[in-house]
């Protein structure tokens, strides 16, 4: 068999066992990896970006193996053999470079969605339901308890009470009126 430059193989003539065999190898990689993907749908935010890199990546595992396959010597019986290479070899590396694209951004989508749902996790702990009259808080058990308790175990203060001066006056003119009435 003839070398090229350097000694290396020319281009196309790698044997079953040279080039074959590793792009078969990866194509089914990338097959079992998309189903992967599908039944692990829900744990993605969007499923479209990692699809669309698993198949631009088969895609350019394909032409890898076209081109070291039998159908390269249909191509040559028909006349087109080193067009008929470089195009498939061009969209092998386009689909390769555009795949590896969509996983990066697959990967950056779903590390934002999960930034934005820890968010929205610590907004919705800094909540506390509070009874509109009696502002009592409610626990994760369900159980309504003083406000003051809660204070006391999350902040590790002590209550005191008092009254301020609107809720001071208003009290006064209440008991005045009932000491009069």
């Amino acid at each position: 068999m003839e070398t090229g430059e350097g000694g290396r193989k020319p281009f196309g003539t790698y044997t079953m066992n040279g080039y074959i065999i590793p792009s078969a190898i990866s194509f089914v990689f990338l097959v079992f990896i998309l189903i992967y993907l599908w039944r692990q749908r829900t744990e993605f935010h969007s499923l479209l970006p990692f699809s669309l890199a698993v198949i631009l990546l088969a895609v350019g595992r394909f032409t890898d193996f076209t081109l070291e396959s039998s159908l390269e010597k249909m191509s040559t019986a028909i006349g087109v053999q080193q067009s008929f290479d470089l195009f498939l070899n061009n969209i092998g590396n386009i689909c390769d470079a555009i795949g590896a694209l969509f996983l990066v951004y697959g990967f950056i989508r779903t590390i934002e969605h999960q930034k934005q749902i820890r968010r929205r996790i610590e907004d919705l702990e800094k909540l506390l339901p509070l009874c509109a009259w009696c502002k009592k808080y409610r626990t994760e058990s369900g159980e309504w308890k003083p406000i003051e308790a809660y204070l006391r175990q999350s902040a590790s203060i002590t209550i005191t009470h008092g009254i301020c001066p609107e809720c001071a006056a208003r009290e006064m003119s209440e008991a005045r009126s009932n000491r009069r009435g």
